[in-house]
């Protein structure tokens, strides 16, 4: 259309409307003619466009289709919630460069006023031509916001969370230049320091619903508080679909864990506000059963009432039933090279079966045997038996176990190769305890431990004394194993502990505090008969704490990451994790209890044990990490230093271990490394004591 006159003749000249949008747009047919569909580039609309000079004049008729060369937009306004001109272009129907139709233009009139009713008052749109032979036209959007004069006040309505001290703040930070009169970048700037004050507080279903008042001369903010409506819960299983891709299916009913576990373990109540916090709280709630594979919390605000939020907890159970198989090749090493034998080939490993849901709510059971010789497990047969209700009460566990485990004593062992033989501590017993979580991986715990404690060789003999070497035989005149004195104590006692952890990861890399607290009593009274005979339990009377604090912060003196670098260019940051961790045993404790020093847990660069047993210690760490993943590479480098000593209180323990095998007490180390495939180290470290270094190969967090 258009022309002379604006009666729809083609063959006018200048500037005239060519399309006027009505009031009744929404009646036009179905039937109007669609765009040609192009893709859009960057100027290569231009090739699409004839050149003026080329086209032929015909007297009272223009050539071509209906192309727009050029899209105007006047009086946008330029607020910070507002999208800018060139993003305000991007999302038209009418395209620069592109063909376009009476639909397009009314399309776009719908958008506009739909999507910013709130800023704009009106929208005008008209076209234009660019020359008197072609139908390539000019499109203008021309906008007028609100302005709204008279204006003697602005207030904040229904925000019940915020005080009115910060209301009155916000206030009078947005109050206008021009007094009486407001336009919507003050509402902008009122909506946003409203919205920010509740998303720093992690409320981000609390913002400004809508502005109203003015006609009363009062700009009036109302907020929506949104509160949790309802909570459901949706189970999904990943299929295979066969084309690379796997397919979700999603069903209503759990095999393992029922849906009413999972939303009490939540802790979503009706009523409440969401905050942010809720759902990592509610994710590691879930978790503690152990009975789930992922989960995901979506928060969604109600379509029909704003003010509602329906939160879906979707879940994907692990299998009820399941059996695992580990096979394990140990080598001896000699120097940096594995030395290959008939006993190296035979493997050890373990097996481990589940059963979940065992009784119909939720409690598992799993039984795992383990031995380093598969051809004669018996030498070593090690086996563990757990039963677990993870929903004894509220965030609560109940759980119950049988053991019986093995490990190489690092009491004592000898910083002198085949000084001293091995010993060995089997621990035969049960445990039961319950667990209670709360918040971001907080932990409370109480277990009651009975076990029969065994010292012996490697061949299973018991032996009741450390031994080292001394002119071509071992002898006999070492620490005692066990406070019995026969290589045997059975021990009653009460273990406490408790994790207080926020440590997050930010694109791999951890920030945060992690404190952990760590009480063992021994309950073994033991009372004499006379003529060397008692009657009771031989594991001794005894307290013992130990406290860890592990800070992971960014690095001081370099610039912090903005929000832009972890969430558009998922960078994460160089940190400095700093490390203390303290202990102190007052009573009587069998060497199986000791404080042990050094090792890649404790102070790295020396073996496990290395530095001596302690009755009190302290270790020092300083770990500064730079993630290579900014630099485009993978994994992430880091130095170190650690300190740890035993305060001298080695002499205060039965035979004094670390004085026979002849232990420093306390050691410095440094050095670097480099984490990849996960949790795999690989670090230089240097021991202090003797003046050398080596490299180490670790698997697991070292903090």
């Amino acid at each position: 259309g258009g022309g002379d006159g604006g009666d729809g003749i083609p063959g006018g000249e200048g500037s005239q409307p060519l399309y006027d949008i009505a009031e009744d747009a929404e009646e036009v047919s179905d039937e109007t003619a669609t765009p040609e569909p192009e893709q859009k580039q960057e100027d290569a609309w231009k090739e699409l466009v004839t050149p003026s000079d080329e086209i032929e004049a015909e007297e009272g008729e223009r050539s071509g289709t209906n192309r727009c060369v050029e899209v105007v937009v006047e009086g946008w306004p330029q607020v910070g919630s507002l999208p800018s001109e060139t993003e305000l272009k991007d999302m038209l129907n009418v395209q620069e460069g592109h063909i376009f139709g009476y639909q397009d233009i009314v399309d776009d009139r719908r958008l506009l006023e739909k999507q910013y009713d709130e800023y704009i008052a009106s929208v005008q749109i008209s076209t234009e031509f660019v020359d008197n032979k072609s139908n390539h036209q000019r499109v203008r959007y021309k906008f007028k916001p609100y302005v709204y004069s008279g204006i003697d006040e602005i207030s904040i309505k229904g925000a019940t969370l915020m005080p009115a001290a910060a209301q009155e703040a916000i206030i009078k930070s947005c109050l206008p230049e021009d007094v009486y009169k407001v336009d919507i970048g003050v509402m902008d700037k009122v909506r946003a320091k409203i919205e920010k004050w509740y998303q720093d507080r992690g409320l981000p279903f609390c913002y400004v619903g809508y502005f109203d008042g003015m006609d009363e001369g009062s700009l009036r903010a109302n907020v929506i508080e949104a509160k949790i409506n309802d909570v459901g819960v949706k189970y999904t299983k990943t299929r295979l679909a066969g084309n690379d891709s796997d397919d979700e299916v999603m069903y209503s009913e759990g095999e393992v864990v029922p849906a009413e576990r999972i939303v009490q373990s939540a802790g979503f109540k009706k009523g409440e506000h969401y905050h942010i916090d809720d759902g990592y709280d509610a994710m590691n709630n879930i978790y503690a059963c152990g009975l789930l594979d992922d989960i995901n919390i979506e928060p969604e605000q109600d379509l029909m009432d704003p003010s509602k939020i329906n939160v879906r907890i979707k879940v994907e159970e692990t299998e009820p039933r399941s059996m695992e198989l580990d096979l394990d090749w140990s080598f001896q090493m000699k120097g940096p090279v594995p030395q290959l034998s008939r006993q190296a080939l035979i493997p050890g490993g373990s097996v481990e079966i589940n059963h979940g849901n065992l009784f119909g709510d939720s409690q598992s059971l799993s039984v795992s045997l383990s031995s380093s010789d598969w051809r004669s497990p018996g030498a070593d047969l090690g086996f563990q038996m757990s039963y677990t209700e993870p929903f004894y009460a509220p965030n609560t566990s109940r759980n119950a176990q049988v053991f019986n485990t093995r490990k190489m004593s690092p009491v004592f062992t000898s910083p002198v190769e085949n000084e001293a033989p091995p010993v060995f501590v089997d621990r035969l017993g049960a445990k039961a305890w319950t667990s209670h979580t709360g918040g971001q991986d907080n932990k409370v715990e109480h277990a009651l431990i009975f076990q029969q404690v065994t010292t012996c060789d490697e061949n299973g003999q018991t032996v009741d004394k450390g031994t080292k070497a001394a002119r071509g035989y071992y002898a006999e005149s070492g620490p005692p194993t066990t406070l019995s004195g026969n290589g045997k104590d059975l021990s009653l006692s009460y273990q406490h502990f408790t994790a207080l952890d926020n440590v997050q990861f930010v694109n791999g890399n951890q920030l945060g505090t992690r404190m952990l607290f760590q009480v063992d009593q021994g309950l073994n009274p033991r009372i004499p008969l006379g003529k060397g005979r008692s009657i009771g339990l031989s594991g001794g009377l005894y307290n013992k704490c130990q406290v860890t604090f592990t800070k992971f912060m960014q690095m001081p003196f370099l610039p912090k990451l903005t929000e832009d670098n972890v969430w558009v260019d998922r960078k994460a940051p160089n940190t400095l994790v700093a490390h203390a961790r303290a202990g102190n045993c007052i009573g009587d404790m069998g060497s199986y209890d000791y404080f042990s020093l050094g090792g890649p847990y404790s102070v790295r660069g020396y073996g496990y044990g290395e530095l001596g047993a302690a009755r009190r210690f302290l270790e020092t760490a300083l770990e500064a990490r730079v993630p290579l993943r900014n630099y485009g590479l993978p994994g992430i480098a880091y130095a170190f230093t650690e300190y740890g000593s035993d305060l001298g209180s080695a002499r205060g323990l039965e035979g004094n271990p670390t004085e026979y095998y002849r232990k420093p007490g306390r050691g410095l180390s440094y050095g670097a490394g480099i984490k990849l495939l996960g949790a795999c180290r690989f670090e230089y470290a240097r021991d202090c004591n003797a003046g050398t270094g080596a490299m180490f190969v670790n698997w697991g967090e070292r903090f």
